[in-house]
């Protein structure tokens, strides 16, 4: 958890920190602005699969993506929806969980 954390905040910080020193270098700017967006993609990626696959992990997994993305779409509030899938995902795992 720390090091997704150390690597979020890094994403978004290292790119405003370093942004002016590097405008002479051609196409920076872009690789700037898509990095973080990489790295958040690459983590949310690693998060969702993890070997070897459990189709039950897996399936919970992409039930609260939905929910986010739904959420999304309906509120446009990032925190609204990522709120809304942590709960989704949470309550899915306690439910699976139990019911096994």
């Amino acid at each position: 958890i720390v090091s997704v954390a150390v690597g979020t905040y890094l994403s978004s910080f290292l790119p405003i920190r370093f942004k002016g020193r590097f405008k002479k270098l051609k196409g920076i700017d872009e690789f700037l602005a898509y990095s973080s967006t990489a790295l958040i993609s690459a983590l949310f990626i690693t998060s969702l699969v993890s070997f070897p696959v459990k189709l039950d992990d897996l399936s919970i997994g992409i039930v609260a993506s939905v929910f986010v993305l739904v959420s999304y779409i309906k509120w446009k509030n990032l925190g609204v929806s990522v709120s809304i899938g942590v709960a989704v995902h949470l309550s899915l795992s306690l439910a699976i969980k139990n019911f096994i």
